[in-house]
């Protein structure tokens, strides 16, 4: 303040010598005035700005941490299989479980990064699994044995449903998950594993308010270099794959099981077996029955791949050597009861071969036992689904009951009601959360405008006033009839037509409505 006190004097006392020069350095006074407020104010804009930004951040974080299916073992490796935990070195077992986990199914990857580097502090640094597990202590014919049920969801292309699909150039695919079955009984132990995963081409099927949006392939996408990736790492960690598509093989979603057949015979690997169900059309009219057919098809397969089992002695007696890679669009609801259909005829040969079964009984016949089997596959549906799709599944009353139900048909319309409304107006937060947490977005606090501030046209706003208010005047006028019908009629009319045109803008705008991510690279979501 002194100075500037200083140079008003002194420009002062030379105004009557060199008014010119005064003039001059007054502008550029003024200039630099001027350019310090313009500093000042997009100073405290960009402070507001990332205040506001590490609110929603803030809340992103919680949004992920506040959902279920997190576990964690302070003793046992619950990212790797009893088979691939079976055939270990002693170094592997004297690691920690941060070192040897699967960096599949670390969920927490990336907020332990910093600790991954710090070998003393490895035993507080736990991986974090997310999916769905359940244990049981069960009883047939007397004989006690433990079950346990664990969906292992992968982290890499994680995200919700239609922000996510098909595969990453890396070869991982959307939604994958590997579900281990695993039975513990007189110091024996056997496991079944099968894996679920996106249909592993190039392709999306972005929200834009339709109730089924319309599935795209990537035209321009080089599908076999990530499709042999895909399943050159499938067949390294699992062995054959048994491939199950359970897709439509007609409409919007017969393009996607061709090119998958397509694929599948191009690639011409001996080690890969593809197999097309096409789930609605055999069991329309309520005729779950026919899952049967699918089962014939493949028993001898699943005789093939057969099962782990060790004895209480450490002695390996059989290898699964393959799995069933099942799929649908959202490899949920019709992808969940055919692996529990696999997996209890899995475990029928298991029990046998371990005792608690006799010879000739068959699973399905233990009431006790059925009751707890069939709600866990339910709870695991439900898990998997809410975690993806953002409701329950479908399809639970035939998992729980063995049989479909009129009640259970109203509660899939009421979930698929939910899925539509959070698929087109929340589902983009909820894949900027998933981001954040993993760490495929990284906040740059010198980020010079807010990620998450996004322009919205005009249409945004008045499009949805214009129907709502266009609809409403149309219920006052035939609640509030004119003098005459005719003139009735004509208001109905006008503003009925304004809905209605004013719904079909919209819904032909529909990505322009819809929750959209903003923190996620395109690359990312293609």
């Amino acid at each position: 303040m002194w100075k500037l006190v200083m140079t008003e004097q002194m420009m002062y006392l030379s105004l009557t010598a060199c008014p010119q020069k005064l003039r001059s350095q007054s502008r550029k006074i003024f200039l630099l005035q001027q350019s310090r407020d313009q500093y000042l104010v997009y100073w405290a804009q960009s402070i507001w700005w990332q205040l506001q930004d590490n609110k929603t951040f803030l809340a992103m974080m919680n949004h992920v941490l506040s959902m279920d299916g997190f576990y964690f073992s302070t003793t046992y490796d619950l990212t790797h299989t009893l088979q691939r935990l079976s055939n270990t070195s002693p170094e592997f077992q004297e690691m920690s479980l941060l070192e040897r986990a699967d960096q599949r199914f670390v969920w927490n990857g990336h907020l332990l990064r910093e600790l991954s580097a710090q070998p003393e502090v490895h035993r507080f640094a736990l991986p974090v699994l997310h999916g769905f597990i359940t244990m049981h202590s069960c009883s047939i014919n007397g004989k006690y044995f433990d079950w346990i049920l664990i969906s292992r969801r992968s982290c890499f292309r994680a995200g919700v449903r239609y922000y996510v699909r098909g595969i990453d150039s890396e070869g991982h695919a959307a939604n994958f998950v590997e579900t281990e079955q695993i039975v513990h009984y007189d110091g024996s132990k056997a496991s079944f594993v099968q894996t679920r995963g996106s249909i592993p081409l190039y392709w999306s099927q972005r929200p834009n308010l339709k109730y089924k949006p319309l599935p795209l392939i990537n035209k321009v996408a080089n599908h076999m270099d990530g499709f042999q990736r895909h399943f050159d790492s499938q067949i390294i960690i699992y062995g054959k794959q048994v491939i199950i598509n359970l897709v439509n093989q007609k409409g919007s979603e017969k393009p996607l099981e061709q090119a998958f057949a397509t694929m599948v015979s191009s690639l011409g690997n001996g080690m890969i077996r593809y197999i097309a169900f096409d789930f609605h059309k055999e069991c329309k009219n309520m005729r779950w029955d026919r899952l049967s057919i699918l089962l014939d098809q493949v028993a001898e397969m699943q005789d093939e791949l057969s099962y782990f089992l060790v004895d209480p002695a450490g002695a390996v007696l059989s290898n699964q050597e393959g799995v069933f890679r099942s799929n649908c669009m959202d490899c949920l609801d019709r992808t969940n009861v055919i692996q529990s259909l696999l997996a209890r005829r899995s475990l029928q040969a298991q029990l046998q071969r371990l005792g608690v079964l006799h010879v000739g009984q068959k699973l399905e016949e233990q009431d006790e036992f059925e009751k707890i089997y069939k709600n866990a596959w339910a709870d695991n549906a439900n898990a998997c689904a809410k975690q993806y799709a953002g409701t329950g599944a479908l399809k639970t009353d035939f998992t729980r009951t063995g049989k479909r139900t009129q009640l259970g048909l109203i509660m899939d319309g009421w979930n698929s009601l939910i899925r539509y409304y959070k698929n087109n107006f929340s589902d983009g937060f909820r894949q900027d959360s998933i981001d954040l947490f993993l760490g495929n977005y990284s906040v740059d606090e010198l980020e010079s405008h807010s990620p998450l501030s996004v322009p919205r046209d005009l249409k945004f706003l008045a499009l949805p006033i214009i129907m709502v208010v266009a609809f409403s005047m149309c219920i006052i006028c035939l609640l509030m009839a004119g003098d005459t019908w005719t003139e009735t009629l004509a208001y109905v009319l006008f503003w009925g037509v304004a809905s209605i045109g004013t719904f079909f803008i919209i819904l032909y705008n529909g990505k322009d409505f819809v929750d959209a991510p903003r923190l996620v690279q395109k690359e990312k979501i293609d």
